[in-house]
């Protein structure tokens, strides 16, 4: 008995170490209840907006995870994602008439400033990331009201290239499936992006800084990490990948308005600490975030389907969260 126990302890740590083991063993159940319980959630056109609208919100996460591995958090993501969209859309129209490209560089260069400006509050200002990025969400949220005029901002793209590079349809994989099937070249992106994040953070000194100023910001700086610099770098790094999943979005919609990725910072983080990210920082994954956030997609696609309200899949998150938090919590203990 005593040697079945000391084996269950040792496989629940050994699980423990592997966040994305739990997010992808998670998200296999939350995908096989649907499959039994909710009608043509197998079909294209349902994989396809699960993949879609989960590669978007993926690029988001992406930046959050390795912010909260840094030991940080950022709350202003959703209004920074607003401002974004809201300025190419004005920049696009009269009485700029900026060409497209330039442009979307505008959008993105200013939701990576205000990422910037946030990690600067943060590590010079001395303030928790908590309630610096509270502030800014309030903040940017009036920007992006106040550009847009609390309006809806639309464009029409007289030349399909650069949108069709953004997030246009990938014909190639649609044609293979019943008509109405739209999957976005936005997938890919999201591949990519976390793919090279991940090698980041696994492969390279600045990954191993990220770990280490989550971990133990005061030993990292005595080791020699720059943990300020760390800090500022991974809040940057968070506006420039909402600043392109947001270029991405309205170069689908090619509209915006006011209350654009209203809530998306609590789903991102969410889906990083389902997928095994800790809050405090120092330990998690970008494949663990990335599942959590698949998860996430799937289970409102799913609910979508069955005919359930919008507010169930509010609660039902909020369980699966408080229940990742005791699972990881279980899971990473030693003994």
């Amino acid at each position: 008995m005593q040697s079945l126990a000391l084996s269950w302890t040792r496989f629940r740590v050994r699980l423990g170490r592997s966040p994305e083991a739990v997010a992808l063993i998670t998200f296999l159940a939350v995908f096989l209840f649907f499959v039994i319980g909710a009608d043509r959630f197998l079909s294209s056109l349902s994989l396809a907006n699960i993949a879609t609208f989960a590669s978007i919100m993926g690029i988001v996460t992406v930046g959050v995870a390795m912010l909260m591995i840094a030991g940080e958090f950022d709350l202003s993501v959703g209004s920074n994602f607003a401002v974004a969209s809201f300025v190419w859309a004005i920049f696009m129209n009269p009485p700029f008439n900026v060409a497209p490209l330039l442009a979307m560089l505008i959008a993105i260069a200013c939701s990576t400033f205000l990422g910037f400006l946030n990690g600067l509050i943060v590590v010079e200002l001395g303030l928790p990331s908590f309630i610096a990025t509270l502030g800014t969400l309030l903040a940017y949220r009036g920007i992006a009201r106040f550009i847009g005029s609390s309006d809806f901002a639309k464009h029409t793209f007289t030349d399909p290239l650069l949108p069709s590079i953004l997030n246009g349809p990938i014909t190639v994989v649609n044609n293979l499936f019943e008509q109405g099937t739209d999957f976005r070249v936005s997938i890919l992106w999201f591949i990519v992006i976390a793919l090279i994040a991940s090698w980041v953070l696994n492969r390279t000194r600045f990954g191993n800084w990220v770990f280490a100023t989550g971990g133990n910001a005061g030993a990292a700086k005595e080791q020699g990490v720059p943990v300020k610099r760390v800090k500022l770098a991974t809040f940057t790094l968070v506006g420039l990948l909402v600043g392109l999943a947001s270029v991405m979005q309205f170069a689908w919609r090619t509209s915006v308005d006011p209350v654009r990725g209203e809530g998306w910072e609590l789903i991102a983080v969410s889906a990083c600490v389902i997928g095994g990210v800790s809050m405090s920082g120092g330990f998690g994954t970008i494949v663990g975030a990335s599942l959590g956030m698949l998860l996430l997609t799937t289970l409102q696609q799913g609910l979508v389907l069955m005919g359930i309200s919008v507010q169930v899949f509010q609660a039902v998150v909020g369980v699966i969260l408080i229940l990742a938090v005791i699972l990881n919590s279980y899971l990473g203990r030693e003994s």
